[in-house]
């Protein structure tokens, strides 16, 4: 979290987040379940 505010913050090239980027909360997901949902998303079989 801390790398994260430093990152967003920093005046040269600050970090963020592509106009066109999908959010996966991955809170309570197994990580199988992460890999489908980022391999549904690349195939486009997988809707927001």
């Amino acid at each position: 979290a801390e790398r994260d505010r430093r990152d967003e913050s920093r005046e040269a090239a600050p970090l963020q987040q592509a106009s066109d980027a999908r959010v996966i909360d991955t809170t309570t997901m197994t990580i199988p379940e992460v890999v489908e949902t980022v391999l549904e998303y690349y195939a486009g079989t997988k809707q927001d």
